[in-house]
């Protein structure tokens, strides 16, 4: 008679928690990569990240208009916001058929301060000169 083997070493580990989330968007596009990677996105996306809400001297088109990009962020197909008031930060990635929806969003926000463009939920040198006019070539007529 065999013993049985566990095949990696999760299995290995004791039934203390479930060992796997039904919710992972609060992880970032690494950590879930590195847990799940079954479930990682591994399609080319663009992020982009932006806040905080504008200043109470805002004035009304200001505030429309951030209430459409979080509108958008929203929609994105993973979007996560972290911190709270006026250090709270929108985080969105996009993909290939979301292209039309991030370039309105990135007219909204690009100017702000904070507003940081990502490449795969990462940092990358010359991100909004060169990726994102990049990603722009994907924007198909509409007519």
């Amino acid at each position: 008679m065999t013993e049985e083997r566990a095949t990696n070493y999760i299995e290995r580990l004791p039934e203390v928690i479930e060992r796997e989330e039904e919710d992972v968007s609060h992880l970032d596009d690494e950590m879930l990569e590195i847990l799940y990677p079954a479930r990682a996105d591994r399609e080319f996306t663009i992020g982009i990240v932006f806040g905080p809400q504008p200043s109470e001297q805002a004035n009304e088109e200001e505030l429309r208009n951030h209430e459409r990009a979080l509108e958008l962020v929203r929609g994105s197909r993973r979007y996560r916001s972290e911190g709270q008031g006026r250090n709270e930060r929108h985080r969105g990635s996009f993909g290939l058929d979301e292209v039309h929806q991030m370039n309105e969003l990135f007219e909204l926000v690009g100017a702000y301060p904070s507003c940081e463009i990502l490449v795969k939920g990462k940092r990358v040198p010359y991100a909004r000169e060169l990726w994102l006019p990049f990603f722009w070539f994907f924007m198909k007529d509409e007519d």
